[in-house]
This record gives structure tokens, C-alpha cells and sequence, in this order.
């Protein structure tokens, strides 16, 4: 197996605050080797890339991803008819678009029945090329409640027992809770309870039996000091969340995961029906404050888009890390939280470094992205596994 050598780089290795200049990473197979200043001899045992003045960072990660849906102004729209074999064929489609763009790992928080859960299974058994994609399969929802065409409708702590069971039992990597209402399922509002303190910790009881997160759409405060109560792990969206919550989810180390740019999206388009505008129009600035309290308090915040959502495709990642710049947080702190600290947020020890041991999933860029994060929206060299993309 010949050796990958990416040659006289600068490291931003996902971890440390500076950047290590003139270093060497050495890739075998899907792993990275070595990490160093010297560099190898026989260099034509090697498949070199020569990285001098460009910047190396690990493959970044999207937290929260809806592969199934589209990004058009009514993604559920698009599939409400289409047999399973042709929606598995579109996630595939949008996880690809998502690798080219230098996202190597997602993590999905909805999808119905097994479809991205069996496209991840082919992904894994090398069957498929595509991204590392972490799944929660059919979210947890109440009868009637927001996204129900996604999930596991359930109604009272045994359903809820029963439903994150057998989730788990087809193969989920985590739980997704629907703690509260959102913007865009009709007839309900952001921040309406729906699974109440009982049915989240039935979901939290369950999990932890097979060692497994929980994630919770959670956008109105009462669902989200329901989920903190109860030891939810992710707190997705968390509009109105107030500095006690916030508080709370710093000394309880849960990580937000903010998905700003889809509620802007939500109002940026004609198409998006009256109902949903409304709401959307009504959270956006207090969803801004919530993240930059939640900067300045020192919650833990890992990268999530929401992508797939209304008017929200996947190059809009880019977009989301400048709103959490804007929002207080330094670049390296933009680039940890869709690295290193998103891959603690989902869960893999492997992911989101350059270091040792570490999965070889890199990027290669011209530029320095601590002087200005849209130059990772260029052109760039992508590894996934070892293998350019």
C-alpha cells in the first residue's frame, strides 16, 4: 500500500490554538500515521502532495443534516409520494453534493423509515463512496407533532419507551427527540411543549441502556428545561433559550447545536407559505441572541445547518460558521466547532483531527482561513479515508 504524504503544510490540526507551520502528515490506508517536522526519506515510497504555503485542516462536519430533504422551499413536498428506493437514491445524491464541498461527516436527526439508515450501512461496508454519516433514523415525535411525517409517533412515556427501542433496534446512532413545536410543521408554534418531562426521560433512559446520545429539536424554553432536567445530550436550535438555561447547558457540558441560516433562509424566499414565514420572521433575532449569550457564556457549540431544510441546500454550511463568527467566536473557534468539537458533539473519537490514529477525512486550501473563513468556500483538495475526493 503506498504511503500518502502531504508535504510542508500548515497545520490547523483541529485541537490547537496556533497553527504549526512546515508540517508533514503521513496517511495509510483510511488513517493518518504520522504528524511531523521531518520529513520522510525514500520520498518515492510516497504519494506526495506538495502542501508549501497552503493550510491542512481536518475534514469538517455537519451536526445536523436532513439528507432526505432537498433545500427547495418545501423539501417534504418532494418526496410525500416517492417509494422509499427513490428517496434513498436523493439522499445519496445530497450526501454526495455535501463530500464535494469538503463536508466529510454529517450527522442526519431525521429521516423516515431505513432510509439513510441503510444508505449509511452501505457507505460503511465500502459499497458506496460518500461522507461519514452518523444517523438517528425516525425521530421520536407526538402524534400530530412537528415533522411527524419523519418519526416514530408516540403518545405517553411507554410508546416513547417503546419507539426509541425500536429505533435503536434497527440500527440508530443516537436518539432525535421532538422536545418542542418548530417553524415549519403547521398549526403549532416554536415554543410549544410537545414531548413532555416523562416521555424525554423514557427516550434518555433508553438510550443510555445501549450507550447512545439524544438529541432534541428544542426551540422554546419550557422543552428545553425539560430536556437539561432530564440530561438530553445535543440541544438542537435552542431559539429561546435564557442565560439560566444556557448556564445550565455550560456546567452540564450539553452542546447546542444552533442551525442559524436555515431561519434566515426561512425568510428569504416567496414560496415559503404565509404560516411558516410568520414564525420564522418572529425567531430570528431572538435566535441570534441566544447564540451570541451562549458564546460569551462558553457553551459548548458544535456546527449544525439543518441543510436539506426549506431553501437551505448544502453549501450553506459556509454561510452558518460566518453567522457563528458574527455571532462572537473567533475562526479557530469556528473551525474547532466543526471539527474537533463537533466530532465530541456526535461522538467519534476518530473524526475531527489531524493527529495520530485519527480517520484521514483532510482538506488542503490555498489561504488562511483564520484571516477569512470564506476562503474555505473555494477550491480545495479533499480527502475522505485517505482517498481524494
Amino acid at each position: 500500500m503506498v504511503k500518502v504524504l502531504l508535504k510542508n503544510g500548515n497545520l490547523i490540526d483541529g485541537l490547537s490554538d496556533e497553527i504549526k507551520e512546515n508540517f508533514n502528515v503521513v496517511i495509510e490506508g483510511d488513517k493518518i500515521i504520522e504528524v511531523t517536522k521531518e520529513v520522510p526519506k525514500d520520498l518515492d515510497k510516497y504519494e506526495v502532495h506538495d502542501c508549501s504555503g497552503k493550510y491542512i485542516l481536518p475534514g469538517l462536519i455537519d451536526c445536523h443534516v436532513h439528507l432526505v430533504w432537498d433545500g427547495s422551499a418545501n423539501p417534504q413536498a418532494v418526496i410525500n409520494y416517492e417509494p422509499d428506493e427513490s428517496i434513498i437514491l436523493d439522499a445519496y445524491a445530497h450526501a454526495m453534493e455535501t463530500l464535494k464541498l469538503g463536508i466529510t461527516t454529517v450527522r442526519d436527526l431525521g429521516a423516515p423509515r431505513g432510509t439513510v439508515l441503510n444508505l449509511r450501512n452501505k457507505i460503511n461496508a465500502n459499497k458506496l463512496p460518500g461522507p461519514t454519516i452518523i444517523c438517528s433514523g425516525p425521530p421520536v415525535v407526538m402524534t400530530g407533532g412537528h415533522v411527524h411525517y419523519l418519526g416514530y409517533e408516540s403518545d405517553g412515556d411507554s410508546e416513547v419507551r417503546k419507539n426509541t427501542r425500536r429505533v435503536l433496534k434497527e440500527g440508530a446512532d443516537l436518539v432525535k427527540v421532538m422536545a418542542t413545536g418548530g417553524i415549519y410543521t403547521e398549526g403549532e408554534e416554536p415554543g410549544s411543549v410537545q414531548l413532555n418531562l416523562d416521555e424525554l426521560s423514557a427516550a434518555k433512559e433508553e438510550a443510555l441502556k445501549k450507550n447512545k446520545k439524544v438529541a432534541a429539536h428544542a426551540d422554546g424554553i419550557e422543552g428545553i428545561m425539560n430536556c437539561l432536567e432530564v440530561g438530553i445530550d445535543t440541544i438542537e436550535h435552542g431559539i429561546y433559550a435564557d442565560r439560566n438555561a444556557l448556564e445550565i447547558m455550560k456546567n452540564q457540558g450539553t452542546f447546542l447545536v444552533p442551525t442559524m441560516k436555515v431561519m434566515r433562509q426561512l425568510t428569504s424566499s416567496p414560496d415559503i407559505p404565509e404560516w411558516a414565514l410568520k414564525k420564522a420572521e418572529a425567531v430570528v433575532k431572538p435566535h441570534f441572541e441566544m447564540l451570541k449569550q451562549a458564546v460569551e457564556i462558553g457553551v459548548k457549540i458544535a456546527t449544525g445547518t439543518d441543510c436539506g431544510g426549506p431553501m437551505t441546500p448544502p453549501k450553506y454550511y459556509y454561510d452558518e460558521i460566518l453567522i457563528m463568527k458574527d455571532a462572537g467566536m473567533n475562526s479557530m473557534e469556528v473551525i474547532k466547532a466543526s471539527t474537533s468539537v463537533a466530532a465530541d458533539c456526535i461522538d467519534r473519537d476518530d473524526l475531527g483531527a489531524i493527529v495520530n490514529g485519527k480517520k484521514a477525512d483532510l482538506l488542503v486550501i490555498d489561504s488562511n482561513p483564520l484571516e477569512n473563513l470564506e476562503v474555505l468556500k473555494g477550491e480545495k483538495l479533499i480527502f475522505k479515508n485517505g482517498l481524494i475526493v
